[in-house]
C-alpha cells in the first residue's frame, strides 16, 4: 500500500531539484506535525494489531470464515498505519532536507526505515 509514498517521493525529488526551500524555523513547524502524524499511525497500527487473533467466533465454519475475514481485515489495516506512518516520515525528512538540516534528515529517513519494516508481531 503506498499511502502518501508518491507524494513524499515527489517533494524529496522537488527539494533536491532546489524548487523548494524552508527556513529553519517553518521546517521544524512543518517537521512536527508530521512526526505528530506518524506516531498516531503507529499507536493505531498498535491497537488494530491486536485483533489479529480474535476468538469466541464459535465453531461453525460461517463463524470461522466470519473470524478470519476480521483477522485478515486487522493485518491489512496493520498495514496501512504502517505505510501511512513512513510516509509521514518520508515527509518530515523532506521538509527537514528543505531546511538543510542533515542530520535531523538522517535520523527521519531511519524511523521511516524502521516504521516500514516493522512487524505486527512487533506491536
Amino acid at each position: 500500500m503506498a499511502l502518501g509514498q508518491g507524494a513524499a517521493a515527489q517533494l524529496w525529488q522537488e527539494v533536491n531539484a532546489g524548487t523548494f526551500t524552508l527556513t529553519v524555523e517553518a521546517a521544524h513547524e512543518v517537521a512536527g506535525h508530521y512526526q505528530w502524524i506518524a506516531d498516531e499511525m503507529r499507536q493505531r497500527g498498535t491497537e488494530v494489531a491486536y485483533l489479529q487473533r480474535l476468538d469466541g467466533f464459535g465453531g461453525f465454519d460461517s463463524a470461522k470464515h466470519l473470524q478470519s475475514g476480521f483477522e485478515t481485515k486487522a493485518v491489512q489495516a496493520f498495514d496501512a498505519f504502517k505505510s501511512a506512518q513512513e510516509s509521514a516520515l518520508r515527509m518530515k525528512a523532506a521538509v527537514l532536507q528543505a531546511a538543510k538540516l542533515t542530520q535531523e534528515v538522517d535520523a527521519a529517513n531511519a524511523a521511516a526505515t524502521r516504521a516500514a519494516s516493522r512487524k505486527i508481531s512487533d506491536a
